[in-house]
């Protein structure tokens, strides 16, 4: 009966918004609309205060999740757009009421808007409005903390690579030395808030641009490997592999374009070779390194006997390698937005990359991939901080409002629950905007 009761309620709530937007008060249609909310409110609270409740874009009544009906979603949106997260009908519910509920929640939503306030100032006693808690400032500045933190990890596996690259050469005895306890500490931080640890992956430096390549790459591996389940160790594995994948470049002098050509050919191999004289080295990372650039039926470089099958972390490595040369700005990369990176990857996949892989690192990144600077419906533009579980809307950490204007504060919203979606994705340039600088 509850359940019953509640679609009616948020039905009829629905269709007195509508009404109110499109006809003057003294059409009939107006009497009628409220007519129909005061008696689904009444029904509802006839055994006593009855909540309706919004929580992450779904309507619910007590515990109780409600179907998707005609007017849910548009009653959803508006609990959102006016920051309630709960309306409590008592009974008694009447006229006066209905009007003043209706009114309060067709006003523009603003950071001004009290709707508690509001409906007392209209006299509606017979309707409760809670409030959801706005964020917290220190919560914020935890989160700021917890950003340096992760920041400091990333540039910690930065200056472990630039350690190995002075000890590679005729005679250098390279070494991990601790490089896979800083790996672990990524892993262990991916695992608790993942979409943080991709956020660095969007960071870039063109005076480094190999070892900031490597590091992205172990992280875009990490998301694949945990995308198929992989356990810790077998992801704790994986990430040494991805972040010593291209070692072999090391051995050349990257400032001579006369020697690209001969670098792409030849630094799987002597990226193995390199990594023979490592004694601290997992042995898979020697194949990863051999194999990064092979394709899954064997083609690509080096040159290996038709029936080669590379191992599936040198084809994890491959698409996370991939993705990351996309995004990075040229000469080393293809400039793409990581939205139109991943359409990229899709269309590659059959001939050049593992295509199961591949659709597993699509479908986790989602269709707007951490790092995509979007517009919303709104015109309010912000850089997508986290997949959703759709992936037409994901999370987004919020720049410029509506007004085009930076906003002070930086708020997360996730789009599931918003009435906004992404009208766009915007080139970083075109507004001087380094997305790193927000994730």
């Amino acid at each position: 009966m509850s359940a019953d009761a509640a679609i009616a309620l948020v039905a009829s709530l629905s269709g007195a918004r509508k009404v109110f937007s499109l006809y003057p008060p003294s059409h009939p249609e107006h009497a009628a609309a409220l007519g129909s909310l005061v008696r689904a409110a009444q029904v509802a609270a006839s055994s006593g205060p009855f909540t309706l409740n919004w929580h992450l874009g779904r309507m619910y009544q007590d515990s109780s999740v409600l179907p998707e009906t005609p007017g849910m979603r548009s009653v959803a949106e508006c609990f959102e757009a006016h920051r309630v997260e709960s309306l409590t009908f008592l009974p008694g519910f009447g006229e006066r009421d209905a009007m003043g509920l209706v009114e309060v929640i067709s006003m523009r939503p603003s950071a001004d808007l009290d709707v508690a306030a509001a409906l007392e100032e209209r006299g509606a006693t017979g309707v409760l409005a809670q409030h959801l808690e706005k964020p917290d400032t220190a919560d914020a500045g935890k989160r700021e903390e917890q950003r340096g933190f992760d920041r400091a990890l990333y540039h910690r596996l930065v200056s472990a690579l630039k350690r190995i690259t002075t000890q590679v050469g005729p005679g250098g005895s390279p070494t991990l030395s601790g490089t896979g306890e800083i790996v672990e500490g990524v892993l262990a931080r991916f695992m608790e808030d993942s979409a943080a640890i991709l956020g660095l992956a969007t960071m870039r430096d063109t005076s480094e641009s190999d070892l900031f390549h490597s590091v992205n790459t172990m992280i875009y591996s990490l998301m694949i490997g945990a995308g198929l389940g992989l356990d810790e160790e077998q992801l704790s594995t994986l990430g040494v592999c991805a972040l010593v994948h291209d070692i072999g470049k090391l051995a050349f002098d990257r400032k001579d374009d006369t020697q690209s050509e001969r670098i792409r050919a030849l630094h799987p191999r002597v990226g193995a070779e390199i990594l023979v004289r490592m004694p601290d080295i997992e042995r898979t990372a020697l194949l990863v390194a051999y194999e990064h650039h092979l394709r899954p039926d064997g083609q690509g470089w080096p040159g290996v006997p038709k029936e080669y099958m590379p191992h599936p972390y040198s084809r994890i490595v491959a698409i996370a390698d991939r993705y990351d040369r996309l995004t990075q700005n040229p000469p080393d990369g293809a400039g793409l937005t990581p939205d139109r990176a991943v359409v990229r990857l899709l269309h590659e996949a059959p001939l050049a990359l593992d295509e199961t892989l591949t659709r597993v690192f699509v479908r986790d990144m989602g269709a707007f991939p951490v790092g995509s600077l979007v517009r919303l419906s709104d015109q309010s533009v912000g850089v997508v901080c986290a997949p959703g579980a759709d992936p037409l809307r994901p999370r987004v950490r919020l720049l410029y409002g509506p007004d085009g204007l930076s906003l002070e504060e930086k708020p997360d919203e996730d789009l599931a629950g918003s009435p906004r979606e992404v009208l766009e994705v915007v080139e970083p340039a075109d507004l001087a905007e380094t997305v790193s600088d927000h994730l």
